[in-house]
């Protein structure tokens, strides 16, 4: 890692007095209290979009976001010597955990209460927006060829492995929560929701979870790392996040209850409760992991392939409790 040159930290408006670097940040002591500079892959268009973002939210009244601090430039980075720099406040906490229950609730009535501001977004000029998310039944039916595709791929094997033993005898059940996730899909006019996401303009964090909730010490709560943020349904971090917390839980209902009344105490999901829904019985994790396995060319690139696979088939029975749970919302 390149040593940081007191320059960059004159282009923020602040006097460098000492830094450490941790990962690919600077944590720096300056002459107004501690800052975090880091050296940045995305391009400007892009930057500028994340900034868009947290500046709405904060001038809406979120605040708890690392806004980042604006250049002599008024920019929210500065250029030197070919790359480009970004600076934050200094957060003293800890991270999320997301075992804690307590620190869940925080994690989802803090999501509330940004998710009520997450709309009308019009980003500076310049700004790169990612585009719109695809039609979901698409999506949807798109995967379940893909369990067809991998389910005969292995037939037509010679041999199978032990990861394939266990896709054939589980794969049945994780194809009938897709088609479950398909029928609740396609109860509604997707193309109407999705206009009106457009129309009104709502974005999504997009990587909400634990390492990027940071508690400080008097309780409150911080979203950081907007880099992956986007246009698109706000739901789509409730639907992220509250799967990370059920894989962890067990597929606990009492906690899925309890998390999702604290949501919509806050937030109305009666126009997309479907959508809700239907997310949260896709099974991602079993689809993710076998169709990096079977179609990634880095096939044996991850470790514990059957142990990982094992881990998500035998909380089965407690999902199967979860989703009956779910299609009574």
């Amino acid at each position: 890692m390149k040593s940081l040159c007191s320059e960059v930290v004159r282009g923020f408006g602040y006097q460098l007095k000492s830094y450490n670097a941790f990962r690919n940040l600077y944590i720096c002591t300056t002459d107004s209290g501690i800052k975090v500079i880091k050296s940045v892959e995305n391009k400007i268009p892009s930057l500028l979009f994340q900034h868009s973002v947290k500046e709405h939210l904060y001038q809406n009244g979120f605040k708890y976001l690392d806004r980042f601090h604006l250049s002599l430039d008024k920019t929210p980075y500065y250029a030197y010597q070919g790359n480009i720099y970004v600076m934050t406040d200094w957060l003293e906490g800890r991270e999320c955990d997301f075992n804690h229950l307590e620190d869940i609730k925080k994690a989802i009535s803090t999501l509330a209460d940004m998710h009520k501001l997450s709309k009308g977004l019009v980003p500076v000029e310049g700004s790169f927006a990612k585009p719109y998310d695809e039609d979901l039944s698409f999506v949807i039916k798109k995967r379940i060829r893909e369990f067809h595709t991998i389910k005969k791929k292995i037939k037509r094997q010679s041999h199978m492995s032990n990861f394939d033993l266990l896709f054939i005898k589980n794969y049945k059940k994780y194809e009938e929560y897709s088609q479950r996730a398909l029928e609740w899909l396609e109860k509604m006019d997707y193309h109407q929701i999705k206009a009106k996401v457009e129309k009104e303009k709502y974005f999504y964090h997009n990587d909400y979870t634990y390492h990027n909730l940071i508690l400080v010490p008097d309780g409150s709560l911080f979203v950081t790392h907007f880099e992956q943020c986007r246009y698109g349904l706000p739901v789509y971090d409730l639907i992220y996040i509250l799967k990370k917390i059920m894989k962890k839980h067990k597929w606990d209902i009492k906690i899925a209850s309890e998390l999702l009344s604290i949501y919509t105490k806050k937030i109305d999901i009666s126009e997309i409760k479907n959508i809700l829904i239907g997310l949260l019985i896709f099974p991602d994790d079993f689809w993710k992991l076998c169709n990096r396995y079977y179609n990634s060319r880095k096939v044996r690139a991850f470790q514990n392939p059957v142990n990982k696979l094992s881990f998500i088939v035998n909380q089965k029975e407690n999902q199967d409790k979860f989703i009956k749970f779910i299609e009574t919302l």
